[in-house]
């Protein structure tokens, strides 16, 4: 048997303890054995104030906030939390349970799960991990006097312990800056809290040397706060040494150019025919002065980050050179350059603080425009110097398609860059309906950005390249902001305080994914909104890439009423069984399921299987790109909940929408709506019925007469119906001693006759939902023709009779 000596072993025999709050005199109430563990041995009821004393502040807000909330929505809550009893330290569950209407007392449960370290285990702890990282930590104060560094940080500084305490930080100042350049920096960290990026500093030796720095702001009680920096030194990676010369005496030496083309040649000889050579020569320009080492050190740093293996070398001291083996798509290949660029340029939080770069490239491909190692490093060279080198960064091949293509989506990046910078990242939004009253009921805030270009590109696009640039984030945190500002005036303008908004956020990046949601939910608690009009959207290819972490955020955004939708279902993973294991409020169904849907499809079969598992699950489905009425008709035959499309309205801005007077239902469209009580065309029709193409001759005609019986043919091309070829008509033209001896010439030649020569375009032609009543009209004024349903394309889809009629005249009639 193992026992659990540790400080957080499991609490054993306590079960989980009924409490209560009297609104009223906001009293608290619970077993004895609990308000003993608190603290108040003698009482038998406690002040929310003693309880509240119990939890950490951040906590005590957010309990406050769930009780709120429950009451408000009438749903009940969960919550997880330190709490701090008389003599030890334990994380419990709180249970808030729904309030009965009007009343005043609110209940639920606590259960002690496990002990947690008491405040000074907590303290040593703290004080363990700070001093033994292998980061470089550093604590100052308001005055940006150093209190607190640990090992790591002295060994890069070359400092003592004791000859940094007490000192400014501005004591390891690299003497490469100007005073307005820390002015920004700390303007920035006071501002947002957090700065990330490369700077220069000094060692106690007068080293200079380059290093990745976190700068974050840490407010504590009152009107205090200190500054927590993390360094790690650019110039200590192993893996950065050149293979050939690991005895150099710099700490990292980036291969010369004679290494660097040997090792090119020897892996140009061992190429398969599925890959190819890329070679990229370029220039590195940083923001700040420094020497040829620390530039060294920086691209060796950067481009050791690169997802893409690939090699490094030096050409000169201004000028390096880089190449990857990647597969023969040029999909690839702009890809591993772009990726490439972006590492050297640096990530900063702040673009002109800290070690930024312009990289100004230029790009050889083995097989499209050289045919050797010397030749790559040639051309590559080549396509760096022919071309202008301007503040931003740029790229260029050699081959003047490859690089026009290139120069294309870097412009586009440029511009979107300016725009995300401008703050100009716009929102439009897009209509949900519900069935069956075609009643809005939220909106989509879909991203749009009017770039100041004309060259052609779509919003898809420009999001393809914000996913490659890492910026999706951003632009879905503007969009979201954006949104939940302008939904209370939405509606005020369709006079509905239960209009809700549906916020997207990408999760599919991995730098971002794993703080995607947990900013999205700050972002909603942020705003005044009611967090139960708010559904989330993930695509569902992007809830998978992380199922575990995201099921976890996923159910802290669902206890505060939330609702969550899988996007896209059907172009990921593609099985409803994965539907068991996410918790999820809504599907939505992808437009490529919807396009073009008819009742024979595998498309109609899939989304009625969808329809009847999520309502078995207690999910809402929504459909979206509705175009055609017939998508509406067979949609809401189907019994999806809501409906999104083109048909409804495209999406607009706040602007556009204000400007106009509409309603918030669209009834007419309502007849396009199924009612399972209502006769109509597709309730009567026949969907098999025999069929025959124009250009068949009168011989087959007759063959299928007898076939089937019928005395009608449908003629058919392309699944458009052109005609009705009648019996009595194919009849009349050939002689009664037909298939007799007597049989004449012009009977044979009669028979060789085409159906379209003899076929009548006299039919009715009536839409799916057409009613029983103008059907009937119809056949009065035509008693001897038939009505072909069709389609808003065409398409024929099923045929009537004057007997279908008939038979559902007199089935109306019994029933009456």
């Amino acid at each position: 048997m193992v026992v659990d000596e540790s400080s957080f072993q499991k609490v054993k025999d306590f079960a989980p303890q009924a409490w209560s709050i009297d609104l009223q005199n906001n009293n608290f109430t619970c077993p004895q054995q609990l308000i003993a563990m608190l603290g108040y041995p003698s009482q038998s009821v406690i002040t929310l104030s003693q309880l509240f004393a119990a939890f950490e502040k951040n906590q005590v807000s957010l309990l406050k906030k769930h009780i709120r909330q429950v009451i408000d929505t009438g749903k009940p809550i969960i919550q997880t939390a330190i709490l701090n009893a008389y003599q030890h330290r334990y994380i419990a569950e709180i249970v808030i349970n729904p309030l009965p209407k009007n009343d005043k007392v609110i209940t639920g449960t606590i259960e002690l799960k496990q002990y947690f370290l008491t405040k000074q285990q907590e303290l040593a702890f703290l004080k363990r991990i700070f001093a033994q990282s292998n980061e470089g930590l550093m604590i100052a104060d308001i005055n940006h006097t150093i209190l607190i560094v640990n090992k790591a940080w002295c060994n890069n500084t070359g400092y003592q312990e004791h000859e940094l305490l007490g000192q400014p930080a501005s004591i390891l100042k690299s003497g490469r800056y100007t005073q307005s350049f820390y002015q920004k920096l700390w303007s920035h960290v006071d501002e947002q809290k957090i700065w990330t990026g490369e700077l220069l500093a000094k060692t106690k030796q007068g080293e200079v040397y380059a290093h990745e720095a976190r700068i974050q702001r840490i407010d504590l009680p009152g009107q205090d706060h200190v500054y927590v920096s993390s360094s790690h030194r650019l110039d200590t990676s192993a893996d950065l040494w050149d293979e050939d010369n690991p005895n150099a005496s710099s700490k990292v030496h980036v291969p010369d150019k004679n290494a660097f083309s040997k090792k090119l040649n020897a892996d140009y000889k061992q190429l398969s025919n599925d890959v190819t050579i890329v070679t990229l020569v370029f220039s590195v320009n940083l923001a700040q002065a420094t020497s040829a080492v620390t530039r060294q050190w920086l691209v060796a740093q950067r481009f050791s980050q690169l997802s893409q293996r690939g090699h490094l070398g030096i050409l000169n001291e201004k000028m390096f050179a880089a190449y990857w083996i990647v597969p023969k798509q040029m999909e690839d290949i702009e890809h591993t350059l772009k990726s490439a660029l972006a590492a050297l340029e640096g990530h900063n939080s702040y673009e002109d603080i800290g070690l930024s770069a312009t990289v100004h490239g230029g790009a050889s491909v083995l097989q499209i425009d050289a045919s050797s190692p010397s030749q790559m490093l040639a051309h590559a060279s080549q396509a760096l110097i022919a071309n202008s080198q301007g503040n931003d960064s740029s790229l260029y091949y050699f081959d003047r398609r490859l690089s026009k293509r290139f120069n294309r989506k870097a412009t586009l990046a440029t511009l979107l860059r300016q725009a995300l910078t401008a703050n100009k990242i716009e929102a439009y939004y897009q209509p949900i309906v519900a069935l069956p009253e075609l009643k809005i009921v939220k909106f989509e805030a879909l991203c749009r950005v009017k770039l100041d270009t004309n060259i052609p590109y779509s919003v898809q696009e420009l999001i393809e390249i914000a996913e490659e640039y890492n910026w999706i984030d951003q632009i879905d945190a503007a969009v979201t902001k954006q949104a939940l500002h302008d939904l209370p005036i939405l509606q005020k303008h369709y006079r509905s305080n239960s209009l809700g908004m549906s916020i997207n956020r990408s999760v599919v990046n991995d730098r971002v994914s794993h703080c995607c949601l947990e900013d999205t939910l700050n972002i909603f608690e942020a705003s005044d909104i009611d967090l139960g009009l708010i559904t989330l959207e993930l695509t569902e290819s992007a809830y998978f890439d992380d199922s575990y972490y995201h099921s976890e955020w996923l159910d802290k955004l669902k206890a505060r009423n939330i609702a969550i939708a899988l996007d896209d279902f059907g172009t990921g993973y593609s099985s409803f069984s994965y539907l068991r294991q996410i918790p999820v409020n809504v599907v939505k169904i992808d437009r490529s399921f919807v396009s073009g849907l008819t009742e024979e499809s595998n498309e109609y079969a899939m989304i009625d299987m969808l329809c009847k598992l999520t309502h078995k699950m207690g999910g809402k489905v929504i459909a979206e790109g509705v175009e055609t009425q017939q998508e509406l008709y067979l949609l809401s035959k189907l019994n999806a909940d809501m409906l999104q499309g083109y048909i409804f309205s495209k999406p607009r801005s706040l602007a556009d929408i204000l400007a106009t007077t509409q309603d918030n239902i669209y009834p007419h469209l309502s007849q396009h709506v199924y009612q399972e009580n209502i006769i109509n065309a597709h309730s009567i029709m026949r969907r098999d019925f025999p069929k025959i193409g124009p250009d068949d001759k009168l011989k087959t005609a007759v063959e299928r007469f007898k076939k089937y019986q019928s005395r009608d043919l449908i003629v058919i091309e392309k699944s458009r119906c052109l005609g009705v070829l009648h019996q009595g008509d194919v009849n009349a033209a050939i002689s009664p001693y037909l298939n007799t001896k007597g049989e004449q010439n012009r009977d044979l030649l009669t028979l060789n006759k085409r159906v379209h020569q003899v076929m009548h375009k006299s039919h009715i032609k009536v839409a799916i939902n057409t009613t029983y009543e103008h059907l009937f009209e119809q056949f009065v004024n035509q008693p001897y023709t038939v009505a072909i349903v069709e389609g808003d394309s065409g398409i024929c889809l099923g045929l009537i009779t004057l007997e279908d009629m008939l038979l559902q005249h007199e089935h109306i009639a019994n029933k009456h």
